[in-house]
């Protein structure tokens, strides 16, 4: 069969043009150049020489489980230590606050823009009162609400001996002194202050009025307890809410044994 030979101008007539290749001629070679590049891709390799995956022996698996509770545990430990630390921070600043309140308070009491006035009301039971640790106490313990106003007492004087945080309650704390003390401040809770002070100054009427109504009737009496000192120790208990407001306020004082002490012959 003899072949068709195109002759181009300018050509020899015995040189030949190439025929272009065929679309099954291209896809084989497309064929033959994946196949060596995926052959490139993976190169065998000797046994000697390959790295196989090898099992966790009982004793490693172990070993991974008790590291992997390790360190839940420190993750969990890590978490309660920071919100315990978050609690003490504002434990601390919700004490600072209370106690800025009760130096204002007690520079209330010192002014005389705070008086005494009798109440029934109260936190402690009056056992309670009279074991407490007191040399000055004896006998019944009388129980006292600050209110505004003067102090029944002239030339007074009146000096602190001691502050402390009674008790810190919560919404979850137990015991019969929470139960009470979110009964004054809330469910809520809050903080119940103790104040330890000395007073002391010159009876007057109005101090009979507001300390000893009850010896208003005996107009002999009345006029010998006038113009005596009179010395007596009280204890506040200050009542705080979690909002940091003053709920209650009592002064507890032995007034038994400060009437004692007068000389009223």
């Amino acid at each position: 069969m003899s072949k068709l030979l195109c002759v181009c101008p300018g050509r020899d007539e015995g040189e030949t043009v190439p025929t272009p290749a065929s679309a099954e001629d291209q896809d084989q070679n497309s064929s033959q150049v994946s196949t060596q590049a995926t052959a490139a891709r993976f190169v065998l390799v000797p046994d000697d020489e390959r790295i196989r995956p090898h099992p966790l022996s009982a004793v490693q698996r172990r070993q991974r489980q008790e590291y992997q509770a390790y360190e839940s545990r420190v993750y969990n430990l890590t978490l309660d230590i920071n919100e315990l630390r978050q609690q003490i921070q504002h434990g601390e600043c919700f004490k600072g606050d209370v106690l800025k309140l009760v130096w204002t308070l007690l520079d209330g009491l010192r002014s005389g823009a705070i008086g005494l006035t009798p109440s029934a009301r109260g936190f402690f039971t009056s056992r309670s009162h009279i074991s407490q640790d007191d040399p000055e106490a004896s006998g019944g313990v009388h129980q006292y609400v600050m209110q505004q106003g003067r102090c029944p007492l002239t030339n007074r004087s009146f000096t602190i001996t001691s502050i402390r945080i009674l008790a810190m309650v919560n919404n979850t704390t137990p015991g019969e002194t929470a139960l009470e003390v979110r009964r004054v401040c809330g469910n809520d809770g809050g903080c119940v202050v103790e104040v330890f002070a000395k007073l002391s100054g010159q009876i007057t009427r109005d101090t009979l009025i507001a300390l000893f109504p009850q010896v208003l009737s005996d107009g002999v009496l009345v006029s010998r307890m006038i113009g005596q000192q009179i010395k007596f120790s009280s204890r506040l208990l200050l009542f705080f809410n979690n909002q940091r407001r003053l709920m209650q306020q009592v002064a507890q004082a032995d007034l038994v044994a400060a009437l004692s002490a007068l000389r009223l012959e």
